[in-house]
């Protein structure tokens, strides 16, 4: 990708994700509008790429690896907190952190429960791209 770092990340997005099918339909549905992506089939991989690339919105699929999906949500949670970016999550969320208000606007994390539909998982997606639009 051969954009400036700025550019890039304003509508960049990160999907985690160990299905190819839905990296392919979110890649495919997003690049026509536009929209710059990033992916990764396993969650170190994503987190690797969150702390190189600073996209926007990161799509999480907390079933990407074998390991304990609350390790990873928090892992996810930290590294967005300290780089304002968005985060979706794909599954079940923890329980311990799934009392925060994910429905307040200021909030940076969003949950889709699985199993979910594209277009609300889409629509979710340009929400926040242009909220981080508005913002810059």
């Amino acid at each position: 990708m051969t954009s400036t770092a700025p550019e890039h990340r304003s509508a960049s997005v990160l999907i985690v994700d160990r299905s190819e099918e839905t990296r392919d339909v979110l890649r495919t549905i997003l690049e026509t509008r536009g929209v710059s992506i990033l992916e990764a089939k396993q969650g170190a991989e994503g987190l690797e790429l969150l702390r190189e690339q600073h996209p926007r919105v990161v799509v999480l699929d907390l079933e990407v690896d074998e390991t304990d999906s609350g390790e990873l949500q928090g892992a996810y949670e930290d590294e967005s907190r300290r780089d304002g970016t968005s985060l979706v999550m794909l599954g079940k969320v923890s329980g311990s952190n799934r009392s925060r208000d994910a429905n307040n606007p200021s909030e940076p994390r969003h949950i889709i429960e699985k199993p979910y539909h594209y277009g609300p998982l889409i629509r979710t997606i340009e929400q926040l791209l242009r909220q981080h639009e508005a913002a810059a």
